[in-house]
């Protein structure tokens, strides 16, 4: 958490507090394994035109997730949560092992899952 604007404010620290109150588990993260949040993102962030205030911009967020969506809003590229889905494939459709696969076979009873609608988060 930067500590400018609105981070150094009163207001926005408790934002935070009751953000991370009502949802104390990680949005971002897969309802299988949700991490404990510790820190409060701005789906949209707020040099891209998002409202710092707004509870329906933030999302509480695990500290690794938070990370890498900020450091993909700052380079200007989608974010793709990585990690694996409870079939133990990757969620990120872009993963070397999907390719030439045309959708993601998951490991339970063979079903298809479309890789499209594996998680992505725009900023």
């Amino acid at each position: 958490m930067s500590g400018g604007w609105p981070y150094n404010t009163a207001r926005w620290r408790k934002l935070r507090a009751a953000k991370l109150r009502a949802n104390p588990m990680c949005e971002y993260c897969p309802a299988h394994a949700q991490a404990v949040a510790t820190e409060v993102d701005h789906k949209q962030a707020i040099n891209n035109g998002g409202d710092p205030w707004d509870w329906d911009n933030l999302a509480s967020a695990c500290g690794a997730c938070h990370k890498s969506k900020t450091v993909a809003d700052k380079q200007g590229r989608p974010w793709v949560r990585k990690g694996c889905g409870p079939d133990g494939m990757p969620v990120d459709p872009g993963h070397p092992c999907y390719r030439g696969m045309g959708g993601r076979k998951s490991a339970v009873a063979g079903s298809e899952t479309d890789v499209a609608h594996s998680r992505r988060v725009s900023s």
